[in-house]
Formats: structure tokens, C-alpha cells, sequence
């Protein structure tokens, strides 16, 4: 046809083709692999974050750090990675964080029986503990001027007390007296009072009184060995006209009302008695015969460690195996409880 002109276009050769079509079909196969793999974690990520921290070193690091642990775990939580059952990928997940324990309080002091305990603190330059209570008893301890000092028990004008280093002695009221208390203020140490009266072990006592119409003079000694028994000592003299007695015996005693201010008890007890007249006399012979007595009598708690004291006594010296004495007696006198 006029005008119209027949391009023709230059043929490819068949080898190129064939390549372009190889190249084709791998850049497919690798597209389909790439596909089915699992999408790999992000590497750069990871190393470029802070290392992770494992759930197991989280305690440890409270417990060195408390306050920074806090702030940590209110700026990011903790991430701990955790491979997946029966794959090959990891999951992020926050770790368990640490328990941080409350601080301790500190639990007032107390005794065996879970009594509170008073504390003191020495104000003056020292005080002197004792081993036992009483001032016989030697002094192993001194604390001094601001030391603390806990009182565990009372017995008479003496306490038991235990220094901030375990030292336990006794110390006298006197000493105690300046001292100041946990809120800063003196304390009270009160005079012995009645409850020391009834818990007393040892009494000591004189009394005047008349042996068979003569004067007579006696001490004693008791020691309770429980609230209603007592074993007491006494020594007594009697000088008379014509002779002069002294006598010694032991006596049981029972107080059943011992927890009364006014107490009456009962003895009996056993002793020596020995009686030297006067040399003046014709039938100058002395007299020395095992004795045995009973007593009744009453004591009344005055105040503080002192009490007032009567009893009356029938005494039998047995001179001989078919000869015996009796003598009655009647004292009264004051004695103080330690």
C-alpha cells in the first residue's frame, strides 16, 4: 500500500532468552522460600537495646539495690527472652520483678513471763552492778554515763537489771533514781512496797520480853521456804537473880494467812539449853539439857521492810531421862524483811 512503510524488528537471539527466563524462575523460587521462612528476631534491635536481665538475677539486684531496683521498675519494666516450645524464635516478656521485704521493726524488749521491759539511761558518771543483791556481793560491772539499761525484776531496794552489751547484775535504788526513761523524763523508783513485803525471804529480828519471870532477850533469823512454811533460828539470854540461861533451838513455822498485812503463825522446834547459877549459891551445879518448844505469835507489817512482832513460848528442857523443866515465855520486838 502507498504511504505506509513495514518495520520490521530485529529478532532476539533464543540464548537470551533461555537466561532471562532461568533468572526469572529463580528470582521466584527465592521468593517463595523467603515467604515460607520464619521471620528472624530483630538483631539490631536487640543489640542495640540494653543487655537483658535474667528472672533469675532479678532478686539479687533488689537486694543489693532496693532504691535503684524501684526506680528501674517504674522507668521500664524488666524483659527476660524466652525461647518457644518447638521452635527456633524467642519471645520478649517482662520478668518477675523482686520482692523488696519490709524493713524490720524492732520489738520492744521483754522479759521470759512477755513483760514490757523498762529502759533507763545512766545519767550520772557510773553505776556499780552487783552479782548478787547486796552490797557484800562484789561489783563485776560498771556502766557508764549514757548506757541504756533494761530492768527485769525488783527484790527490796535492789534491781535486776541488763546492759545493751548482755551484762545482767543488780543494782540499789539510790543509783537508779537519777536515771531517765525512754521519753526523757525521771523515773519513779517508789519505797518497797507491800508485794515486796509478801515476796521477802529473809527476816532479822530482836525482841525483849520474860522467861519465867526473868528478863529476857532474843534474836532470830527466818527464811521462808515457801508462802506459808518458814525455818527460823534463835538465840536467847536470860539473866536472872540467881542464875543465868542461854538457849538456842530451831524452829518449823507455819503461816497460813501469810498474805495479810497481820499474820499469825505457829511452831514447833527443838534446841539446847544450858543454865549457870551463880556461884554465890551453895548447890552450885550447871544445868545443860537438850530443849524443845512451841510457839504461837503474830507479825504486822509496819511499813517499808520493818515489822513488829509478839509470841509466846513454852519451853521443856528435859535434864534428865526422868526429870524435865518447863519454862514459859513471852517477847515482842521489831524485825525488818531483805
Amino acid at each position: 500500500m502507498n504511504g505506509v512503510r513495514a518495520v520490521s524488528s530485529p529478532s532476539m537471539p533464543p540464548r537470551v532468552i533461555a537466561g532471562l527466563l532461568a533468572c526469572m524462575l529463580a528470582l521466584a523460587c527465592v521468593g517463595v522460600r523467603a515467604a515460607d521462612a520464619p521471620t528472624p528476631a530483630p538483631v539490631a534491635a536487640a543489640a542495640s537495646a540494653p543487655a537483658p536481665v535474667a528472672a533469675a538475677s532479678a532478686p539479687e539486684a533488689a537486694a543489693s539495690a532496693p532504691a535503684e531496683a524501684a526506680s528501674a521498675v517504674e522507668a521500664r519494666p524488666l524483659i527476660a527472652t524466652v525461647p518457644v516450645p518447638g521452635s527456633t524464635t524467642t519471645v520478649d516478656i517482662p520478668a518477675p520483678l523482686a520482692t523488696v521485704s519490709a524493713p524490720t521493726v524492732p520489738v520492744a524488749d521483754s522479759v521470759p513471763g512477755g513483760d514490757k521491759v523498762e529502759r533507763v539511761q545512766v545519767t550520772d558518771p557510773f553505776i556499780e552492778l552487783h552479782t548478787f543483791p547486796g552490797r557484800g556481793y562484789p561489783i563485776f560491772y560498771v556502766a557508764g554515763r549514757g548506757e541504756w539499761v533494761s530492768i527485769e525484776l525488783r527484790h527490796t531496794d535492789w534491781y535486776k537489771v541488763r546492759t545493751a552489751t548482755g551484762k545482767v547484775g543488780w543494782v540499789t535504788r539510790t543509783q537508779l533514781q537519777t536515771t531517765l526513761a525512754e521519753n526523757g523524763l525521771q523515773t519513779d523508783f517508789g519505797d518497797v512496797a507491800f508485794n515486796d513485803y509478801l515476796a521477802r525471804r529473809w527476816e532479822l529480828g530482836a525482841g525483849y520480853g520474860r522467861f519465867h519471870q526473868e528478863p529476857m532477850i532474843k534474836f532470830w533469823v527466818s527464811f521462808r521456804l515457801s508462802d506459808t512454811l518458814s525455818l527460823e533460828s534463835t538465840l536467847g539470854q536470860v539473866q536472872g537473880v540467881f542464875s543465868g540461861t542461854s538457849l538456842w533451838h530451831v524452829n518449823l513455822q507455819a503461816e497460813p494467812w501469810s498474805d495479810q498485812r497481820f499474820s499469825p503463825f505457829a511452831g514447833i522446834g527443838i534446841g539446847q539449853f544450858k543454865n549457870i547459877p551463880n556461884q554465890s549459891l551453895v548447890n552450885f551445879q550447871t544445868t545443860n539439857a537438850r530443849l524443845a518448844d512451841a510457839i504461837v505469835g503474830a507479825r504486822y507489817h509496819l511499813t517499808d521492810r520493818f515489822m513488829i512482832r509478839a509470841d509466846y513460848a513454852i519451853y521443856t528442857a528435859f535434864v534428865s531421862e526422868q526429870r524435865s523443866l518447863e519454862y514459859r515465855a513471852a517477847t515482842a520486838g521489831l524485825s525488818f524483811f531483805f
